[in-house]
Parts: C-alpha cells; sequence; structure tokens
C-alpha cells in the first residue's frame, strides 16, 4: 500500500476542476474507446457510453430487468412476423432535431445495407427482413421468422441515427461508415463535448432532454472518462480523488482502496459467466475421451467451484451449475448438478475405460490462475491436463478451426436478462461454439425463439438445459464478480443485470450526523 499511498500523495498536488463542486464525475476506463458509434463497437465501454449518449427504442429497467419502451412509445406485433412501434413525440437528437419514424427507417435499413459493416448487422439480417414507416410515428418491422428476443435486440444492438447520417457523396458507394466516430448526435441523456481517441470522452448533460424519460434527468452535470489501462494507477487516482468511480478493479487492489477510506468497493454481479466447452460431438477428436458423457460428468465433478469462487475469483462471484444465470428468464435452475466430489469421478473415469485417466489440451486466453486451477484438479482423479493458454485472437482462431477440444470462456449475454441472449448463439446452433450435436437441444432452442408465448418458452428453455446438464456438454463454473471504486462523493447503485448505467449516478447530499447518522460512504 506503500507506493499507492505515496502515487496518491503525489496526484494530490495540483488543484483539479472536478468532483462535486465542479459537477464532474471522473470516470476511468480500462480500454480506450476508439469510436462513439455504438453501431460500430461491442465493447463494456461503447456499452457503457452508449446509454449515456444514445437512447434506443426499448431499454432494460435496471429495478425490475423487464425490457421496456424507451424512445418508443408503444407496440404491438400484428401478427407473427410484423412488430409495429410507435414513437416517443418528443425524443430529439443532440442537434435539436426531431427523431421521426424517418429516422428510425433510415437506421435499420443501414444495418441490414451490406455496406454498412457495423458490428450487429448480422445479427439483424438473421430476423429482419425489412422496416418501413406507416405514419410520421410510426414504424412496423417485418421480420424473416418469429424472434422471441427482439424487443431486446432493438433494445442492446442498434442505436438510432438521424436520417443521412452515414451519406457521403464524396466517399466510395456514397457512404461513409466511419462517418460517427469522432461526432456523435446521439439522443440520451448526455452529448458528447470533447473527444480525444484513446484518452479522454468529455460528456455534457444534454438540457434538452425529454422529462419523460424513464431513464430520468440525470444528476451529474458532466462525465469527464479517462483511459487509464493500469489498475494501480487507477486505484491511486481514486485514492487522491481523482477519479470517482471505475470498475471491473482486481479484488486485492479493491480491497486495498477501500482499507484506505478514500473510497467505496462495491461487489456486483457481472451476469458474466466462465465455463469449458467440451469437444462432446467428437468434431476435434473423433471418438476421443470426451464423446463419452461418463467422462464429461467426471470431469465436472472434479471441479472445486466454491474453492475457485472463494479463493481466486472473490469479490461477487458466484457458483454457477448452467451456462446461464438465475436473473435471466428460462434460467431453470433445478437440473442436474455436480457437486465436488472426486471420488465419483474416478469411478465414472473408470466405468468408461480410463481408470488410468488421459492426456487432454485445456485452452485460454484469459483467467489462467482459474484455468490452471482446474487443471490440477482434473489431475488429481487421473486426467492429465495440460493448459494452452494463448491470446484471444489464437483461441478465437482454433475455435473456430475446431482444433481445442476443451477450452475455457465467458459470455456476459450483453446484459441481457433472458436465457436467449446466451443458450442459441452458443449451445443450439451449427457455429464453432457449438461442440455438441444434440438435435434435441437445437430443437428446444429453436423453439425459445419461435414462440412469444412465456410459458413456451420457459418450457422450451428448460427441456434444453435438463439435457445439457445431464449429458454435461460443458462444465459451468462462475459468475464473475464485478469491482468498482467509488467515491464518497458518488451514490451508485448497480443493477443485477451487469450493466453499468452511469445515467443514475448522483452526488451524494450532505446528511445528519451525530449518532445513528449513515456514513458518507456507506452504499445507498
Amino acid at each position: 500500500m506503500v507506493s499507492l499511498v505515496a502515487v496518491a500523495f503525489a496526484l494530490t498536488a495540483a488543484p483539479r476542476p472536478y468532483g462535486r463542486d465542479a459537477d464532474t464525475l471522473v470516470v476511468a476506463f480500462p480500454r480506450e474507446v476508439r469510436t462513439l458509434d455504438g453501431n460500430y463497437s461491442n465493447t463494456r465501454e461503447n456499452d457503457i457510453l452508449g446509454l449515456l449518449v444514445d437512447d434506443a427504442l426499448f431499454y432494460i429497467d435496471p429495478e425490475t430487468l423487464r425490457v421496456e419502451p424507451l424512445s418508443a412509445l408503444s407496440h404491438r406485433f400484428v401478427d407473427d412476423l410484423t412488430l409495429e412501434v410507435e414513437l416517443r413525440r418528443d425524443v430529439t437528437f443532440h442537434d435539436g432535431s426531431p427523431m421521426t419514424a424517418a429516422d428510425v427507417v433510415y437506421t435499420y435499413r443501414w444495418l441490414l445495407d451490406e455496406r454498412s459493416q457495423a458490428e450487429f448487422s448480422t445479427r439483424f439480417r438473421r430476423w429482419l427482413d425489412r422496416v418501413e414507416a406507416v405514419g410520421p410515428y410510426t414504424v412496423r418491422f417485418h421480420m424473416k421468422a418469429a424472434n422471441a428476443t427482439v424487443l431486446y435486440d432493438l433494445a442492446m444492438y442498434s442505436k438510432i441515427r438521424r436520417a443521412g447520417a452515414y451519406d457521403d457523396p464524396s466517399a466510395a458507394h456514397g457512404v461513409n461508415p466511419d462517418a460517427l466516430t469522432r461526432r456523435l448526435n446521439g439522443t440520451g441523456p448526455y452529448r458528447v463535448a470533447s473527444f480525444q481517441s484513446g484518452d479522454t470522452v468529455r460528456l455534457e448533460r444534454y438540457e434538452g432532454y425529454r422529462d419523460s424519460s424513464p431513464k430520468g434527468r440525470p444528476d451529474i452535470g458532466a462525465l469527464l472518462i479517462r483511459v487509464i489501462p493500469d489498475f494501480s494507477t487507477q486505484a491511486a487516482e481514486v485514492v487522491a480523488g481523482g477519479v470517482g468511480w471505475t470498475y471491473n478493479v482486481p479484488t486485492d487492489l479493491a480491497e486495498d482502496v477501500a482499507r484506505t477510506g478514500q473510497a467505496n468497493f462495491v461487489a456486483a454481479p457481472s451476469m458474466r459467466v466462465g465455463y469449458i466447452v467440451f469437444d462432446a460431438a467428437g468434431y476435434v477428436v473423433p471418438a476421443g475421451p470426451l464423446t463419452n458423457a461418463d467422462v464429461r460428468r467426471a470431469l465436472n465433478l472434479a471441479i472445486d467451484r466454491d474453492a475457485i469462487v472463494s479463493r481466486l475469483v472473490r469479490g461477487g462471484a458466484r457458483v454457477v451449475h448452467t451456462p446461464c444465470l438465475p436473473v435471466q428468464f428460462g434460467c431453470d435452475q433445478t437440473v442436474t448438478r455436480y457437486p465436488h466430489d472426486p471420488v465419483q469421478a474416478r469411478a465414472l473415469l473408470a466405468r468408461a475405460g480410463y481408470a488410468d485417466g488421459f492426456e487432454i489440451d485445456l485452452w485460454a486466453a484469459r483467467d489462467k490462475d482459474v484455468v490452471e486451477a482446474v487443471a490440477a484438479m482434473w489431475r488429481q482423479v487421473g486426467v492429465r491436463a495440460r493448459v494452452r493458454y494463448v491470446k484471444a485472437a489464437a483461441l478465437g482462431k482454433a475455435i473456430e478451426e475446431r482444433q481445442a477440444v476443451a477450452y475455457f470462456t465467458s459470455y456476459g449475454s450483453f446484459g441481457i436478462p433472458d436465457a436467449g441472449a446466451i443458450l442459441p448463439d452458443r449451445l443450439g446452433g451449427d457455429t464453432a461454439n457449438t461442440l455438441h450435436d444434440d438435435a434435441l437441444v437445437k430443437q428446444a432452442l429453436q423453439a425459445s425463439f419461435a414462440s412469444y408465448d412465456p410459458t413456451q418458452r420457459q418450457a422450451a428453455f428448460s427441456a434444453a438445459l435438463t439435457r445439457i446438464t445431464s449429458e454435461a456438454y460443458l462444465a459451468p463454473i462462475f459468475e464473475y464478480t464485478q469491482n468498482f471504486l467509488i467515491s464518497p462523493e458518488v451514490e451508485y447503485r448497480q443493477a443485477a443485470d451487469g450493466m453499468p448505467r452511469l445515467y443514475l449516478a448522483r452526488w451524494r447530499r450532505p446528511g445528519p450526523t451525530g449518532p445513528g447518522a449513515a456514513s458518507p460512504g456507506a452504499d445507498r
């Protein structure tokens, strides 16, 4: 802690024009913001930024975790393949122009346009056939097939752009996908005041933001986002008062900072699941050990999930037994679980014909300590695991080319509280992510998309999860912790879906003092 305090002392040498008195909250991001345009990035940094500067048609309510209208006023399904959305009349872009059906139609036609190369275009092309305006403030989405998660797609995977935003007669093909990289005209509660790529983004409260917004009007006047890749430097800035909010800080470091009394450490759920995928279908090694269900079950039983969570991940991490989370609709928890039982694991290996164990490569690109702990646990039951720790791009290539017989990965569902955000994509398709060939699972997950009826969708998810867990197609291990360091001047409450919503941050008002008064640094 000596070095941290020393650095913090040096950082306090000069007066700083931020904090509660200056009505400016400094936010630290560990990775740079490469573009202001959320249609062209899938990073968590852009997720956080997007909720501040853009309002999608729908959003996920932080209290109920239900999808609700945002820029939309209401919606109705004309039939299973037609969604009609009525828009609010008081939504404006940051240049003051009103948002109308023409802007919404332009946005989604752009996402479907092959020239756009937007981050989530492929996702929309799967289900969206066309979009049309049927009135000045009424839009119809015509779908290729029923999509039970359509409202979530409209909430999380697209940002509304003013008609013509990407048009550029001087550019190739008459369009410029980079048009909003450095200058953004959004509709959210904050507007971009300045942007220095790789360094800072300054946001100011948009005074034209509508009073009717479910997000509410933000309390804090300005946010200064600073890119600080090193977490120790972040921590020192927090102690010095130079940073008022940061996230994903390592647990040990967050605890050290909290002990200084200069910041609050908040550990919250992340909705990101860490799990191991097995080559159950033999795509990588035909007739290999992992094609045997008893072997996969044994590998699950060999993992001490409680030890991994309590000793390695810590913070707000939790043990999981399914590839989705209880907070997500449809994530049935009454399915097969695998307690830590090395004795039973050895018995299953023997029954499968592997009493003497076997060798296996376990690939990973993150959480090396966790992966090495799993490998050590497997070795205790006779499975000689070699950790192949590579860069993310190399792991992605190995998965795509089906070279990884077992690999550790994670998925955060983009904060969508529905099992449809992870199960069909990761376990229900014909992509390289799916290393089983179970028709029952695929059919059940397809059914979860095809019905809008919650009861039918729940039944479909339950059928899929029952089969996935009983056959042990993967080994779910833990939900990641999301660690925040927050200035005592700031009130901030994290929702259970793991998505940070900085527009809800508030300055902590001076309260009563004396016996029984709440600590000024206590969480609300």
